[in-house]
């Protein structure tokens, strides 16, 4: 099989960032890197599909005229109370009107790394606070004292708790944490858990704990007791870059001082112990490096030959291919491979079972170029995922609870899952949410997904 401009030269598909006259890489979300000596000079960045963000100059010709309709999202983002360097004048995801907020520039910052595109104090040890300004221009000392009013005494004013904490971004609720324990010798997680219950106290302990000890203590319940909980540990490290993966093994290190990784191994067994050492061990290319089409092509072939062309399935080869591409690759593996044969999520579904079969969907439609250049990637398999934390009898409420706090740290990728979810199901995420909840569970859900 092989891509011409001919077949494609109508395509809408844009170009992945990519190399260009051999002069370096172009950062994540089109921002230019600082120019340090002997670097290359900054490389000009490009717009997004659907998008009125605009940069320049205009992207080159993709190779043999065809692009997957997948593009990277930016490594920069806002969040809830900081912008790490100058921010866009809307966000980037296609289709979303969030705005993000100015700030001025800063000095004496602890060290921030980025975990799921959201920018976090680098991990020092459990309970440790970062030396350093986590968050220039937010001061804590106002939140920290509506917090102590809320929980001294008999009783504890939730709607208080809400107004303070369901609007923080990441580095502003780690500023909070380290600044609390300070001025009372107690942790912030220590006094919301023993002055809460419940899903209310579930949320609150899970929001102040940032996206990186989050997701730390969600692998850990996930292969803690009898049983491993499939489903939750895909969440948690199916969606990570090697970058987010070391940064995990880290933290889980520093908090129980435990090897992430031979935890997974020794909870799991045959092959679904391999596939998760696979994806735990993997490090695909970036996501802003040109998609090599004759390695798309091969792939095609491999992927066929592997299910549908042979008696009974190669798992191994699914795997590798699945897990070892970067996003923008596997995009257009989906797409050469439904042109050539049939969805790859159906060959998935009629290939596979199980554990397996999950977590091969969750990677392959999180990649997917159908909803990708109006919503960005994975944002249209995470508004189902929602619906499906809500749908039937009962909430699913530790699943709904988990995933709001986690797809709300990345805020304009929140929205753009957001406005996914409105047109899919023609109803408001809010609403929906409202409809399944009640009490100060219900305030404080609904209070971070607006995000006020």
């Amino acid at each position: 099989m092989s891509y011409h401009p001919s077949n494609h030269q109508n395509s809408d598909y844009g170009t992945p960032f990519a190399p260009h006259n051999n002069q370096g890489y172009y950062p994540p979300g089109g921002f230019n890197l600082p120019q340090a000596p002997g670097n290359p000079p900054p490389i000009p960045s490009y717009s997004y599909p659907a998008s009125n963000y605009q940069t320049h100059p205009p992207p080159p010709s993709f190779h043999d005229g065809y692009a997957p309709t997948y593009l990277p999202p930016p490594a920069f983002q806002s969040h809830g109370g900081y912008t790490p360097g100058p921010p866009p004048s809307q966000s980037t995801y296609p289709g979303v009107s969030y705005q993000a907020p100015q700030y001025s520039h800063y000095q004496n910052q602890a060290s921030i790394i980025q975990y799921r595109n959201t920018p976090v104090p680098a991990p020092v040890g459990y309970d440790l606070s970062p030396l350093g300004d986590i968050a220039p221009g937010y001061d804590p000392s106002m939140d920290i004292d509506k917090i102590r009013k809320a929980t001294k005494g008999i009783g504890t004013d939730e709607t208080a708790l809400v107004a303070v904490l369901a609007h923080l971004g990441s580095l502003p609720i780690a500023s909070l944490s380290a600044a609390f324990k300070a001025r009372t010798g107690k942790t912030l997680v220590e006094v919301l858990d023993s002055e809460t219950s419940g899903y209310f106290g579930e949320t609150l302990h899970g929001l102040v704990q940032g996206p990186l000890w989050h997701d730390a203590e969600l692998a850990r319940s996930a292969i803690q007791g009898a049983g491993t909980d499939e489903l939750l540990l895909t969440e948690v490290i199916g969606d990570l870059t090697a970058s987010d993966h070391q940064n995990l093994f880290m933290a889980y290190r520093m908090r129980y001082g435990r090897d992430l990784q031979a935890d997974i191994r020794n909870d799991l067994s045959a092959k679904t112990e391999r596939l998760y050492t696979m994806i735990i061990s993997s490090n695909p290319p970036p996501d802003n490096v040109a998609v090599n089409f004759q390695q798309v092509e091969h792939d095609v072939k491999a992927l066929y030959k592997a299910g549908q062309g042979k008696i009974g399935t190669d798992e191994i080869t699914f795997c590798d291919i699945i897990i070892n591409r970067s996003k923008p690759h596997l995009a257009a593996l989906c797409d050469a491979y439904s042109r050539k044969y049939k969805s790859l999520t159906k060959v998935i579904k009629s290939e596979f079972s199980g554990h397996m079969r999950q977590t091969l969907l969750f990677i392959v439609e999180g990649a997917k170029p159908k909803h990708s250049m109006e919503f960005g990637p994975g944002v249209w398999r995470d508004a189902k995922l929602l619906e499906k934390s809500m749908k039937g009898l009962g909430t699913k409420d530790k699943q709904l609870v988990r995933r709001i706090i986690r797809y709300h740290w990345d805020r304009p990728r929140f929205e753009a899952i957001k406005a996914a979810y409105q047109k899919k199901y023609r109803k408001s995420l809010e609403g929906r949410i409202a409809g399944e909840t009640s009490g100060d569970y219900k305030k404080l859900l609904v209070a971070i997904v607006k995000g006020i």
